[in-house]
Protein backbone atom coordinates (compact mmCIF):
# COMPACT_ATOMS: atom_id res chain seq x y z
CA UNK A 1 0.00 0.00 0.00
CA UNK A 2 0.48 3.24 -0.23
CA UNK A 3 2.74 5.53 -0.43
CA UNK A 4 6.68 7.02 -0.74
CA UNK A 5 8.67 8.00 0.75
CA UNK A 6 12.24 8.39 2.09
CA UNK A 7 13.12 7.43 5.56
CA UNK A 8 10.45 7.80 7.60
CA UNK A 9 7.45 6.96 5.28
CA UNK A 10 6.79 4.75 2.49
CA UNK A 11 5.31 7.73 0.74
CA UNK A 12 7.98 10.97 0.90
CA UNK A 13 10.81 10.97 -0.66
CA UNK A 14 13.71 12.51 2.17
CA UNK A 15 14.46 15.78 0.28
CA UNK A 16 13.82 18.21 2.91
CA UNK A 17 10.86 21.11 2.45
CA UNK A 18 12.17 24.30 2.30
CA UNK A 19 11.97 25.68 5.78
CA UNK A 20 9.30 28.23 6.39
CA UNK A 21 7.39 29.74 9.62
CA UNK A 22 5.04 26.97 10.11
CA UNK A 23 7.94 24.61 10.87
CA UNK A 24 8.28 23.49 14.64
CA UNK A 25 11.43 21.40 16.01
CA UNK A 26 10.78 17.82 16.89
CA UNK A 27 13.03 15.16 18.42
CA UNK A 28 12.93 11.45 17.15
CA UNK A 29 11.16 9.09 19.19
CA UNK A 30 11.18 8.25 22.76
CA UNK A 31 14.09 11.28 23.00
CA UNK A 32 12.81 13.97 24.39
CA UNK A 33 13.50 15.63 27.62
CA UNK A 34 9.56 14.92 28.87
CA UNK A 35 10.27 11.50 28.04
CA UNK A 36 13.64 11.70 29.72
CA UNK A 37 12.51 12.69 32.85
CA UNK A 38 9.40 10.64 32.80
CA UNK A 39 12.40 7.72 32.61
CA UNK A 40 14.82 7.95 35.42
CA UNK A 41 15.33 4.41 36.47
CA UNK A 42 15.25 3.01 32.54
CA UNK A 43 17.72 6.07 31.49
CA UNK A 44 20.21 4.83 34.25
CA UNK A 45 19.86 1.29 33.44
CA UNK A 46 21.08 1.85 29.46
CA UNK A 47 23.98 4.36 30.57
CA UNK A 48 24.90 1.55 32.83
CA UNK A 49 24.57 -0.95 29.26
CA UNK A 50 26.29 1.87 27.43
CA UNK A 51 29.08 1.99 29.83
CA UNK A 52 29.59 -1.67 29.58
CA UNK A 53 29.42 -1.85 25.82
CA UNK A 54 32.27 0.93 25.76
CA UNK A 55 34.53 -0.98 28.14
CA UNK A 56 34.60 -4.22 26.26
CA UNK A 57 37.89 -4.64 24.61
CA UNK A 58 37.25 -7.86 22.89
CA UNK A 59 36.27 -7.15 19.37
CA UNK A 60 34.38 -11.04 19.09
CA UNK A 61 32.87 -9.93 22.04
CA UNK A 62 32.13 -6.03 20.70
CA UNK A 63 31.11 -7.26 17.67
CA UNK A 64 28.32 -10.11 19.44
CA UNK A 65 26.61 -7.17 21.37
CA UNK A 66 26.36 -4.99 18.18
CA UNK A 67 24.54 -7.83 16.54
CA UNK A 68 22.24 -7.89 20.18
CA UNK A 69 21.86 -3.95 19.97
CA UNK A 70 20.89 -4.25 15.92
CA UNK A 71 18.21 -6.80 16.37
CA UNK A 72 16.19 -4.68 19.06
CA UNK A 73 13.29 -2.19 18.29
CA UNK A 74 15.22 1.01 17.22
CA UNK A 75 13.96 3.07 19.67
CA UNK A 76 15.53 0.62 22.75
CA UNK A 77 18.73 0.42 20.54
CA UNK A 78 18.91 4.48 20.73
CA UNK A 79 18.62 4.50 24.63
CA UNK A 80 21.31 1.94 25.16
CA UNK A 81 23.55 4.36 22.27
CA UNK A 82 22.61 7.33 23.50
CA UNK A 83 21.09 7.16 27.17
CA UNK A 84 20.64 11.10 27.58
CA UNK A 85 18.10 13.10 25.56
CA UNK A 86 20.27 13.81 22.34
CA UNK A 87 20.50 17.75 21.33
CA UNK A 88 20.45 16.84 17.77
CA UNK A 89 17.01 17.87 16.50
CA UNK A 90 15.26 16.89 13.44
CA UNK A 91 12.93 19.82 11.56
CA UNK A 92 10.12 18.77 10.06
CA UNK A 93 6.91 21.04 9.11
CA UNK A 94 3.97 19.56 11.27
CA UNK A 95 1.78 18.75 8.79
CA UNK A 96 3.62 16.27 7.33
CA UNK A 97 4.77 15.07 11.10
CA UNK A 98 1.18 14.75 11.63
CA UNK A 99 0.27 12.75 7.98
CA UNK A 100 3.01 10.53 8.88
CA UNK A 101 1.46 9.21 12.21
CA UNK A 102 -1.92 8.99 10.67
CA UNK A 103 -0.40 6.95 7.65
CA UNK A 104 1.17 4.89 10.47
CA UNK A 105 -2.01 4.74 13.05
CA UNK A 106 -3.88 3.36 9.52
CA UNK A 107 -1.19 0.87 8.95
CA UNK A 108 -1.87 -0.20 12.45
CA UNK A 109 -5.43 -0.93 11.16
CA UNK A 110 -4.39 -2.52 8.01
CA UNK A 111 -2.70 -5.19 10.01
CA UNK A 112 -5.72 -5.77 12.36
CA UNK A 113 -8.17 -6.31 9.14
CA UNK A 114 -5.52 -9.27 7.79
CA UNK A 115 -4.98 -10.64 11.21
CA UNK A 116 -8.87 -10.05 11.43
CA UNK A 117 -8.83 -12.53 8.79
CA UNK A 118 -6.64 -15.12 10.01
CA UNK A 119 -10.19 -16.31 11.93
CA UNK A 120 -12.36 -15.70 9.05
CA UNK A 121 -13.85 -13.47 6.40
CA UNK A 122 -15.06 -11.24 8.91
CA UNK A 123 -16.80 -9.36 6.20
CA UNK A 124 -19.10 -11.86 4.71
CA UNK A 125 -18.72 -15.00 7.33
CA UNK A 126 -22.93 -14.29 8.14
CA UNK A 127 -25.28 -12.99 6.46
CA UNK A 128 -24.94 -8.90 6.05
CA UNK A 129 -28.42 -9.49 7.97
CA UNK A 130 -26.59 -10.47 10.97
CA UNK A 131 -23.48 -8.67 10.65
CA UNK A 132 -24.60 -5.00 10.58
CA UNK A 133 -26.66 -5.57 14.12
CA UNK A 134 -23.15 -6.03 15.91
CA UNK A 135 -20.78 -3.60 16.96
CA UNK A 136 -17.61 -4.27 15.40
CA UNK A 137 -19.58 -3.48 12.24
CA UNK A 138 -20.92 0.31 13.49
CA UNK A 139 -19.70 2.86 11.97
CA UNK A 140 -16.42 4.45 13.12
CA UNK A 141 -15.98 1.31 15.12
CA UNK A 142 -15.32 -0.83 11.65
CA UNK A 143 -12.39 1.45 10.72
CA UNK A 144 -10.60 -0.31 13.45
CA UNK A 145 -10.14 -3.06 10.96
CA UNK A 146 -11.06 -1.75 7.56
CA UNK A 147 -8.13 -2.39 5.39
CA UNK A 148 -9.77 -1.07 1.83
CA UNK A 149 -10.69 2.27 3.80
CA UNK A 150 -7.08 2.82 4.99
CA UNK A 151 -5.47 1.99 1.67
CA UNK A 152 -7.94 5.45 0.17
CA UNK A 153 -5.90 6.79 3.39
CA UNK A 154 -2.67 6.03 2.26
CA UNK A 155 -2.99 7.22 -1.24
CA UNK A 156 -4.34 10.87 -0.50
CA UNK A 157 -1.21 11.34 2.08
CA UNK A 158 1.04 9.79 -1.24
CA UNK A 159 -0.09 12.60 -3.10
CA UNK A 160 0.20 15.19 -0.46
CA UNK A 161 3.39 14.56 0.42
CA UNK A 162 5.23 13.47 -2.89
CA UNK A 163 3.48 17.52 -4.09
CA UNK A 164 4.68 19.75 -1.51
CA UNK A 165 8.17 20.05 -2.09
CA UNK A 166 7.74 20.80 -5.97
CA UNK A 167 4.67 22.64 -5.30
CA UNK A 168 6.40 24.45 -2.62
CA UNK A 169 9.09 25.59 -5.29
CA UNK A 170 6.97 26.04 -8.19
CA UNK A 171 5.11 28.85 -5.81
CA UNK A 172 8.23 30.82 -4.76
CA UNK A 173 8.75 31.11 -9.05
CA UNK A 174 11.67 28.24 -8.74
CA UNK A 175 10.40 26.39 -11.41
CA UNK A 176 13.78 25.03 -12.82
CA UNK A 177 14.23 23.76 -9.17
CA UNK A 178 10.91 22.50 -9.00
CA UNK A 179 11.85 20.40 -12.22
CA UNK A 180 14.94 19.01 -11.35
CA UNK A 181 12.95 17.91 -7.76
CA UNK A 182 10.61 16.46 -10.27
CA UNK A 183 12.96 14.58 -12.50
CA UNK A 184 15.29 13.24 -8.94
CA UNK A 185 11.46 11.81 -7.64
CA UNK A 186 10.87 9.93 -10.85
CA UNK A 187 14.21 8.43 -11.39
CA UNK A 188 13.99 7.30 -7.57
CA UNK A 189 10.63 6.01 -7.44
CA UNK A 190 10.50 2.76 -8.85
CA UNK A 191 13.78 2.23 -6.64
CA UNK A 192 12.03 3.36 -3.55
CA UNK A 193 9.10 1.10 -3.89
CA UNK A 194 9.99 -1.92 -5.88
CA UNK A 195 13.43 -2.48 -4.26
CA UNK A 196 12.01 -3.78 -0.57
CA UNK A 197 8.87 -5.33 -2.04
CA UNK A 198 11.24 -7.47 -3.56
CA UNK A 199 13.26 -8.12 -0.37
CA UNK A 200 10.05 -8.70 1.17
CA UNK A 201 9.08 -11.59 -1.90
CA UNK A 202 12.51 -13.01 -1.72
CA UNK A 203 12.95 -13.45 1.84
CA UNK A 204 9.60 -15.17 1.99
CA UNK A 205 10.26 -17.33 -0.51
CA UNK A 206 13.38 -18.29 1.82
CA UNK A 207 11.39 -18.40 5.04
CA UNK A 208 9.01 -20.90 3.04
CA UNK A 209 12.07 -22.84 1.75
CA UNK A 210 13.39 -23.11 5.42
CA UNK A 211 9.34 -24.48 6.41
CA UNK A 212 8.64 -21.29 8.55
CA UNK A 213 4.88 -21.72 7.01
CA UNK A 214 4.46 -25.10 6.97
CA UNK A 215 2.86 -25.55 10.25
CA UNK A 216 0.71 -22.67 8.97
CA UNK A 217 -0.25 -24.89 5.56
CA UNK A 218 -1.24 -27.46 7.61
CA UNK A 219 -3.59 -25.07 9.67
CA UNK A 220 -4.61 -23.40 6.78
CA UNK A 221 -6.04 -25.95 4.84
CA UNK A 222 -7.11 -28.13 8.23
CA UNK A 223 -9.43 -24.94 9.47
CA UNK A 224 -10.41 -22.93 6.00
CA UNK A 225 -13.85 -23.35 5.21
CA UNK A 226 -15.09 -21.26 2.96
CA UNK A 227 -15.42 -18.08 4.21
CA UNK A 228 -14.59 -18.74 7.88
CA UNK A 229 -11.49 -20.18 9.10
CA UNK A 230 -7.66 -18.55 8.18
CA UNK A 231 -8.60 -16.86 4.24
CA UNK A 232 -5.06 -16.19 3.65
CA UNK A 233 -2.94 -19.54 2.36
CA UNK A 234 0.66 -19.50 3.09
CA UNK A 235 2.73 -19.70 0.11
CA UNK A 236 3.73 -23.52 -1.07
CA UNK A 237 6.75 -25.30 -0.53
CA UNK A 238 9.16 -26.06 -3.59
CA UNK A 239 11.19 -29.20 -3.17
CA UNK A 240 14.29 -27.62 -5.08
CA UNK A 241 15.66 -24.38 -3.58
CA UNK A 242 16.57 -22.95 -6.79
CA UNK A 243 12.85 -23.13 -7.97
CA UNK A 244 11.47 -21.75 -5.20
CA UNK A 245 13.43 -18.73 -5.82
CA UNK A 246 13.31 -18.86 -9.40
CA UNK A 247 9.46 -18.61 -8.47
CA UNK A 248 10.08 -15.56 -6.12
CA UNK A 249 12.16 -13.98 -9.00
CA UNK A 250 8.87 -14.37 -11.30
CA UNK A 251 6.31 -12.60 -8.77
CA UNK A 252 8.47 -10.15 -8.90
CA UNK A 253 8.35 -9.66 -12.63
CA UNK A 254 4.62 -10.33 -12.38
CA UNK A 255 4.66 -7.46 -9.89
CA UNK A 256 6.56 -5.54 -12.26
CA UNK A 257 4.08 -6.23 -15.36
CA UNK A 258 1.47 -5.03 -13.63
CA UNK A 259 3.15 -1.60 -13.39
CA UNK A 260 2.58 -0.84 -17.05
CA UNK A 261 -0.81 0.60 -17.69
CA UNK A 262 -0.92 -0.44 -21.51
CA UNK A 263 0.49 -3.84 -21.46
CA UNK A 264 -1.20 -6.44 -23.06
CA UNK A 265 -0.90 -8.65 -20.14
CA UNK A 266 -1.63 -5.88 -17.89
CA UNK A 267 -3.83 -7.34 -15.29
CA UNK A 268 -4.10 -6.88 -11.35
CA UNK A 269 -1.15 -8.43 -8.88
CA UNK A 270 -3.49 -11.07 -7.49
CA UNK A 271 -4.61 -12.38 -10.54
CA UNK A 272 -2.73 -15.70 -10.92
CA UNK A 273 -5.23 -16.48 -13.85
CA UNK A 274 -5.14 -13.92 -16.63
CA UNK A 275 -1.11 -12.79 -15.59
CA UNK A 276 1.45 -13.29 -17.94
CA UNK A 277 4.28 -14.07 -15.29
CA UNK A 278 3.13 -17.39 -13.61
CA UNK A 279 4.19 -17.96 -10.55
CA UNK A 280 2.78 -18.06 -6.87
CA UNK A 281 2.07 -14.84 -5.18
CA UNK A 282 4.17 -14.72 -2.04
CA UNK A 283 2.20 -11.48 -0.41
CA UNK A 284 -0.71 -10.38 -1.47
CA UNK A 285 -0.61 -7.00 0.02
CA UNK A 286 1.40 -5.94 -2.50
CA UNK A 287 -1.26 -4.84 -4.94
CA UNK A 288 -0.81 -1.94 -4.02
CA UNK A 289 2.72 -0.98 -5.01
CA UNK A 290 1.99 -1.00 -8.85
CA UNK A 291 -0.73 1.36 -7.82
CA UNK A 292 1.38 3.78 -5.70
CA UNK A 293 3.86 3.58 -8.44
CA UNK A 294 1.42 4.76 -11.64
CA UNK A 295 -0.99 7.01 -9.47
CA UNK A 296 2.77 8.95 -8.71
CA UNK A 297 4.05 9.06 -12.08
CA UNK A 298 0.91 10.67 -12.63
CA UNK A 299 0.93 13.24 -10.07
CA UNK A 300 5.02 13.84 -11.27
CA UNK A 301 3.52 14.78 -14.94
CA UNK A 302 1.04 16.56 -13.85
CA UNK A 303 3.33 19.18 -11.91
CA UNK A 304 5.40 18.64 -14.54
CA UNK A 305 3.02 20.27 -17.34
CA UNK A 306 1.42 22.73 -14.65
CA UNK A 307 4.82 24.34 -13.34
CA UNK A 308 4.90 27.20 -15.55
CA UNK A 309 1.13 27.84 -15.51
CA UNK A 310 -0.38 30.38 -12.88
CA UNK A 311 -2.45 29.27 -10.06
CA UNK A 312 -5.75 29.64 -11.31
CA UNK A 313 -5.16 27.64 -14.15
CA UNK A 314 -3.22 24.80 -12.55
CA UNK A 315 -5.67 24.35 -9.63
CA UNK A 316 -8.73 24.54 -12.42
CA UNK A 317 -7.05 21.52 -14.45
CA UNK A 318 -5.93 19.69 -11.54
CA UNK A 319 -9.46 20.09 -10.06
CA UNK A 320 -11.27 19.03 -13.04
CA UNK A 321 -9.30 16.01 -14.05
CA UNK A 322 -9.84 14.98 -10.02
CA UNK A 323 -13.46 15.75 -11.13
CA UNK A 324 -13.25 13.18 -14.05
CA UNK A 325 -11.48 10.55 -12.24
CA UNK A 326 -14.23 10.36 -9.19
CA UNK A 327 -17.36 10.43 -11.69
CA UNK A 328 -15.09 7.48 -13.73
CA UNK A 329 -14.52 5.08 -10.75
CA UNK A 330 -10.74 6.12 -11.16
CA UNK A 331 -10.52 6.36 -7.47
CA UNK A 332 -7.03 5.51 -6.77
CA UNK A 333 -6.06 8.50 -9.30
CA UNK A 334 -8.21 10.90 -7.50
CA UNK A 335 -6.84 10.55 -4.31
CA UNK A 336 -3.29 11.19 -5.62
CA UNK A 337 -4.71 14.20 -7.46
CA UNK A 338 -6.82 14.92 -4.60
CA UNK A 339 -3.88 15.03 -2.64
CA UNK A 340 -1.83 17.48 -4.78
CA UNK A 341 -4.83 19.60 -4.87
CA UNK A 342 -5.30 20.05 -1.61
CA UNK A 343 -1.48 20.34 -0.66
CA UNK A 344 -1.37 23.95 -2.67
CA UNK A 345 -4.75 24.82 -1.15
CA UNK A 346 -2.64 24.57 2.23
CA UNK A 347 0.15 26.89 0.83
CA UNK A 348 -2.19 29.11 -0.18
CA UNK A 349 -3.74 29.69 2.96
CA UNK A 350 -0.29 29.64 4.35
CA UNK A 351 0.81 32.82 1.96
CA UNK A 352 -2.24 34.50 2.56
CA UNK A 353 -1.61 34.35 6.22
CA UNK A 354 1.74 35.90 6.10
CA UNK A 355 3.24 32.57 6.48
CA UNK A 356 5.21 32.70 3.20
CA UNK A 357 7.96 30.30 2.71
CA UNK A 358 11.07 31.54 1.01
CA UNK A 359 9.67 33.61 -1.81
CA UNK A 360 11.21 35.96 -4.19
CA UNK A 361 11.33 39.53 -3.13
CA UNK A 362 8.80 40.75 -5.60
CA UNK A 363 6.64 37.58 -5.34
CA UNK A 364 3.84 39.75 -3.66
CA UNK A 365 3.78 42.12 -6.37
CA UNK A 366 3.84 40.03 -9.43
CA UNK A 367 0.24 38.57 -7.23
CA UNK A 368 -0.94 41.99 -5.95
CA UNK A 369 -0.81 40.64 -2.67
CA UNK A 370 -1.54 43.03 0.28
CA UNK A 371 -0.48 41.32 3.43
CA UNK A 372 0.12 42.70 6.66
CA UNK A 373 3.74 42.29 7.75
CA UNK A 374 3.60 39.37 10.44
CA UNK A 375 4.83 41.62 13.18
CA UNK A 376 1.47 43.40 12.79
CA UNK A 377 -0.25 40.03 12.85
CA UNK A 378 0.79 40.13 16.77
CA UNK A 379 -0.63 43.60 17.38
CA UNK A 380 -3.13 43.30 20.36
CA UNK A 381 -6.21 44.44 18.53
CA UNK A 382 -6.00 41.93 16.12
CA UNK A 383 -5.77 38.47 18.04
CA UNK A 384 -9.28 38.29 18.71
CA UNK A 385 -9.90 38.44 15.00
CA UNK A 386 -6.71 36.11 14.42
CA UNK A 387 -7.91 33.87 17.36
CA UNK A 388 -11.96 33.41 15.99
CA UNK A 389 -10.79 32.84 12.69
CA UNK A 390 -8.68 29.94 14.02
CA UNK A 391 -10.91 28.78 16.04
CA UNK A 392 -13.33 28.50 13.09
CA UNK A 393 -11.40 27.02 11.04
CA UNK A 394 -10.53 24.25 13.92
CA UNK A 395 -13.81 23.88 14.61
CA UNK A 396 -14.89 23.04 10.57
CA UNK A 397 -11.79 20.67 10.43
CA UNK A 398 -12.83 18.47 12.95
CA UNK A 399 -16.26 18.16 11.59
CA UNK A 400 -15.20 17.63 8.85
CA UNK A 401 -13.06 14.71 10.28
CA UNK A 402 -15.52 12.98 12.11
CA UNK A 403 -18.24 13.01 8.78
CA UNK A 404 -14.94 12.01 6.95
CA UNK A 405 -14.89 9.37 9.38
CA UNK A 406 -18.30 8.40 8.73
CA UNK A 407 -18.22 8.19 4.97
CA UNK A 408 -14.77 6.30 5.53
CA UNK A 409 -17.08 3.21 7.25
CA UNK A 410 -19.15 2.67 4.77
CA UNK A 411 -18.96 -1.24 4.30
CA UNK A 412 -17.16 -2.85 1.29
CA UNK A 413 -20.09 -5.47 0.95
CA UNK A 414 -23.30 -5.26 0.79
CA UNK A 415 -23.49 -1.43 2.13
CA UNK A 416 -27.04 -0.61 0.90
CA UNK A 417 -28.36 -3.16 3.44
CA UNK A 418 -26.76 -1.04 5.99
CA UNK A 419 -29.75 1.52 7.47
CA UNK A 420 -26.52 4.19 8.27
CA UNK A 421 -25.59 4.30 4.87
CA UNK A 422 -28.50 4.09 2.60
CA UNK A 423 -29.34 7.65 2.62
CA UNK A 424 -25.57 8.67 1.76
CA UNK A 425 -25.42 5.57 -1.04
CA UNK A 426 -28.77 7.53 -2.48
CA UNK A 427 -27.08 10.22 -3.24
CA UNK A 428 -24.13 8.71 -5.78
CA UNK A 429 -25.32 8.87 -9.40
CA UNK A 430 -26.66 5.45 -10.41
CA UNK A 431 -24.54 4.33 -12.51
CA UNK A 432 -21.49 4.42 -10.47
CA UNK A 433 -21.07 0.65 -9.94
CA UNK A 434 -18.27 0.71 -6.71
CA UNK A 435 -21.31 3.00 -4.62
CA UNK A 436 -19.31 2.48 -1.65
CA UNK A 437 -15.82 3.01 -2.86
CA UNK A 438 -17.45 6.80 -4.10
CA UNK A 439 -18.37 7.19 -0.69
CA UNK A 440 -15.07 6.40 1.02
CA UNK A 441 -12.88 8.06 -1.26
CA UNK A 442 -14.81 11.00 -0.28
CA UNK A 443 -14.52 10.23 3.14
CA UNK A 444 -10.60 9.73 2.89
CA UNK A 445 -10.21 13.44 1.41
CA UNK A 446 -12.53 14.61 4.07
CA UNK A 447 -10.77 12.68 7.38
CA UNK A 448 -7.03 13.41 6.17
CA UNK A 449 -6.57 17.11 5.35
CA UNK A 450 -8.10 18.35 8.26
CA UNK A 451 -5.33 16.25 9.84
CA UNK A 452 -2.75 18.44 7.98
CA UNK A 453 -4.57 21.73 8.73
CA UNK A 454 -6.05 21.85 12.24
CA UNK A 455 -4.26 22.46 15.25
CA UNK A 456 -7.08 20.05 17.68
CA UNK A 457 -6.41 17.07 15.40
CA UNK A 458 -2.99 17.46 14.19
CA UNK A 459 -1.21 16.73 18.03
CA UNK A 460 -3.26 13.36 17.67
CA UNK A 461 -0.99 11.91 15.07
CA UNK A 462 1.99 13.36 15.54
CA UNK A 463 3.04 12.29 19.09
CA UNK A 464 6.11 9.51 19.68
CA UNK A 465 4.06 6.34 19.40
CA UNK A 466 2.37 7.73 15.87
CA UNK A 467 5.34 9.47 14.93
CA UNK A 468 7.11 6.08 15.41
CA UNK A 469 4.58 3.92 13.70
CA UNK A 470 4.99 6.86 10.21
CA UNK A 471 8.53 5.66 10.49
CA UNK A 472 7.99 2.30 10.25
CA UNK A 473 4.76 2.15 8.09
CA UNK A 474 6.26 0.55 5.07
CA UNK A 475 7.71 -2.00 6.88
CA UNK A 476 5.34 -2.65 8.93
CA UNK A 477 2.54 -3.16 5.59
CA UNK A 478 5.14 -4.82 3.85
CA UNK A 479 6.07 -7.99 6.69
CA UNK A 480 2.65 -7.96 8.70
CA UNK A 481 1.46 -10.62 6.23
CA UNK A 482 4.44 -12.90 6.47
CA UNK A 483 4.31 -13.00 10.31
CA UNK A 484 0.80 -13.53 10.87
CA UNK A 485 0.93 -16.94 8.16
CA UNK A 486 3.87 -18.06 9.48
CA UNK A 487 3.63 -17.36 13.85
CA UNK A 488 0.31 -16.86 14.16
CA UNK A 489 -1.29 -19.47 11.85
CA UNK A 490 1.32 -21.77 13.76
CA UNK A 491 -0.07 -20.69 17.73
CA UNK A 492 -3.58 -20.41 17.07
CA UNK A 493 -4.80 -24.00 17.21
CA UNK A 494 -2.29 -24.44 20.15
CA UNK A 495 -4.12 -21.03 21.63
CA UNK A 496 -7.17 -22.21 20.52
CA UNK A 497 -7.07 -25.72 21.93
CA UNK A 498 -6.33 -24.16 25.54
CA UNK A 499 -9.30 -21.30 25.18
CA UNK A 500 -11.98 -23.43 24.20
CA UNK A 501 -11.56 -26.46 22.08
CA UNK A 502 -13.58 -25.82 19.33
CA UNK A 503 -13.45 -24.16 15.38
CA UNK A 504 -13.93 -20.29 15.73
CA UNK A 505 -16.94 -20.53 13.75
CA UNK A 506 -18.27 -22.73 16.34
CA UNK A 507 -16.88 -20.79 19.59
CA UNK A 508 -19.29 -18.43 21.99
CA UNK A 509 -18.47 -14.73 21.85
CA UNK A 510 -16.34 -14.70 25.46
CA UNK A 511 -13.90 -17.43 24.37
CA UNK A 512 -13.49 -15.86 20.69
CA UNK A 513 -12.10 -12.47 22.33
CA UNK A 514 -9.71 -14.40 24.75
CA UNK A 515 -8.65 -16.17 21.90
CA UNK A 516 -8.37 -13.01 19.95
CA UNK A 517 -6.90 -11.18 22.72
CA UNK A 518 -4.19 -13.46 23.04
CA UNK A 519 -3.17 -13.84 19.53
CA UNK A 520 -3.06 -9.80 19.33
CA UNK A 521 -0.58 -9.45 22.51
CA UNK A 522 1.83 -11.85 20.89
CA UNK A 523 1.62 -11.29 17.16
CA UNK A 524 1.61 -7.20 17.18
CA UNK A 525 4.96 -7.00 18.91
CA UNK A 526 6.07 -9.36 16.59
CA UNK A 527 4.71 -7.63 13.62
CA UNK A 528 6.38 -4.38 15.08
CA UNK A 529 9.70 -5.78 15.86
CA UNK A 530 10.25 -7.31 12.44
CA UNK A 531 9.05 -4.25 11.03
CA UNK A 532 11.65 -2.32 12.79
CA UNK A 533 14.52 -4.30 11.76
CA UNK A 534 13.20 -4.62 8.22
CA UNK A 535 12.80 -1.02 8.21
CA UNK A 536 16.58 -0.12 9.68
CA UNK A 537 18.48 -3.20 7.20
CA UNK A 538 16.27 -3.36 4.11
CA UNK A 539 13.89 -0.36 3.97
CA UNK A 540 16.62 2.63 4.75
CA UNK A 541 19.44 0.94 2.40
CA UNK A 542 16.98 0.69 -0.31
CA UNK A 543 16.24 4.85 -0.17
CA UNK A 544 20.56 5.30 0.33
CA UNK A 545 20.81 2.90 -2.69
CA UNK A 546 18.56 4.71 -4.90
CA UNK A 547 20.32 8.56 -4.10
CA UNK A 548 23.72 6.72 -4.50
CA UNK A 549 22.32 5.61 -7.61
CA UNK A 550 21.05 8.86 -8.90
CA UNK A 551 24.27 10.46 -7.87
CA UNK A 552 26.39 7.93 -10.01
CA UNK A 553 23.46 8.73 -13.08
CA UNK A 554 23.50 12.41 -12.83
Amino acid sequence: MATTAGGSSWAREKALPIPDRNMIIIMEPFDSPREAKALPKFTKIFTSISTTFQSISSTRCRSMFSILIATLPSFLANLIKNPTPSDKKRRETQKILALDGLRGVACLFVFHAHYSYSFSNCLEEAPTEQLRDRIMYQPYMSLLWSGVAMVDVFFFISGYVLASRPLRLIRSQQVSKALSAISSAVFRRALRLYLPSMALIVLVALMTHLRFFEAGNNFYWQAHIGKVGPQEPPPPYFTSFWDQIWDALMDCYRMFDNTIPWGAFNVPYTDTGAARPQATIYDPHLWTIPVEFKCSMLIFMMLTLTAPLRTSWRMTINGGLGLNCLFTERFAELLFIAGMFFAEIDMIRAERHGQQVELDPSFHQRHNYNLPPARLQNLPFLQPIMSRRNFMSNLLGLAMFILGLFFLSTPSQSADVYPQFQTVLSWVPTYIQEKDDFVRVIGAIMTTWPVATSNWLAPLFSNSVAHYLGQISFALYLVHGAVIKSLWYWLQPIVNEWVAGKPVWAMPSGPFIRLWLIGYVIVLPTVLWSADIFWRVIDQRCVALARWVESKAV
